[in-house]
């Protein structure tokens, strides 16, 4: 047992903090009663806000936070701001979930307290993407290697700690957005991601829309950034009539709140398919240049992938912002019947449980 506080540290991307909002949880049910504490960048604090399991976030400025905008309970500032008020928390161990320079001399300031090995696999995954003829091993899903990190079985369970983040008043908005407690059960389509090969063609978005409420008795909502203009209006090109109206453009912690009220979640490879296990709603992950190999599946009973086998697959660690051979096979032949037969499984599966969103 550790008498002194933990800290995680995960300064970005946004999928990547989402799934490191799994670790405090997992802390917590390792050792109740611990102090848990967060570092990370000023621009997610508001998601990470009311997180149940962190005491106390260390947020890094960027200049990005809204100051109008409910924050967490916080020390904010520079690099330095932040080590010198971490040599104040009694911290005994460090989970480096980051390990960037700034990460490193956090930790590397904190000389008392214990580094918990932690490792990335950067190589490996690279070898999964240029060195396929050695046949490197496929990668954990991350969240079984963040339940061994705080020394928990790999099939232990998960605390939904988005939903139980959001405030009353998120919930209710959420409500009014999609129809209040008569709204029609639906699906949650997140057809965005920041790298043009790990989108889902929107012909084929617009194709799954209209096969959820033929073959499911489904609705759809599609969650949309609001820095996404040319998709949402390339959206409300392709939906059948009434689609625009059921275009979603929220930020991020506003669209988990519409997100916790669905039936599934159907996304790319990116922030929003990590929000299935935040949320504990079944999710199905759609891959195209990115493989579940890279670990960022989440691997979960309740989940499921999409993908197609092609031999120029994964063609890079990240997503890149075109096909390198011109033809994004990946995703244009991923077609939306296989889809549907995978999220009608993910449905079934779900059949008998209590629904994830409490919305039918």
């Amino acid at each position: 047992m550790s008498s002194g506080a933990a800290l995680i540290l995960r300064l970005s991307s946004l999928g990547d903090v989402v799934l490191a909002g799994h670790l405090p949880s997992l802390l917590r049910a390792a050792e109740p009663g611990r102090r848990i504490l967060f570092a990370t960048k000023e621009h997610f604090g508001r998601l990470l806000r009311n997180h149940p399991d962190v005491d106390r976030f260390y947020l890094l400025s960027d200049g990005s936070a809204d100051p109008a905008a409910a924050a967490p309970l916080a020390v904010t500032g520079s690099a330095g701001d932040l080590r010198a008020a971490l040599r104040r928390e009694g911290v005994s161990e460090i989970f480096d979930l980051q390990q960037n320079l700034r990460s490193s001399r956090v930790a590397a300031s904190l000389d008392s307290a214990r580094r918990v090995p932690f490792e990335k696999h950067g190589v490996r995954r690279r070898l999964l993407v240029h060195a396929r003829w050695l046949r490197p091993r496929p990668l954990p899903p991350l969240l079984r290697r963040y339940r061994a990190l705080a020394g928990l079985p790999h099939d232990a369970p998960l605390r939904p700690w988005l939903r139980d983040a959001l405030t009353p008043s998120e919930a209710a908005r959420a409500a009014d957005r999609v129809g209040g407690d008569r709204a029609e059960p639906f699906v949650l389509l997140a057809p965005g991601a920041r790298w043009a090969t790990k989108r889902w063609p929107v012909r084929h978005v617009a194709s799954l829309a209209s096969r959820l409420s033929a073959e499911s008795g489904l609705a759809y909502r599609i969650a949309v950034s609001p820095d996404e203009s040319d998709l949402a209006a390339a959206l409300a090109e392709a939906l059948p009539p009434g689609g625009r109206e059921r275009i979603v453009r929220l930020d991020f912690r506003e669209a988990s709140a519409v997100a916790a009220r669905a039936r599934a979640i159907v996304s790319n490879d990116s922030a929003f398919l990590h929000l299935g296990p935040a949320l504990g709603v079944p999710a199905l992950g759609l891959f195209g240049s990115t493989v579940p190999g890279f670990g960022f599946a989440s691997g979960e009973p309740r989940d499921a992938v999409a993908e197609i086998e092609l031999s120029c697959r994964p063609c890079g660690v990240h997503g890149k912002r075109r096909c390198p051979r011109g033809h994004h096979h990946c995703m244009e032949r991923l077609d939306p019947s296989l889809v549907m037969e995978r999220l009608r499984s993910l449905l079934h599966a779900a059949r008998g449980h209590d629904a994830p969103g409490g919305s039918g």
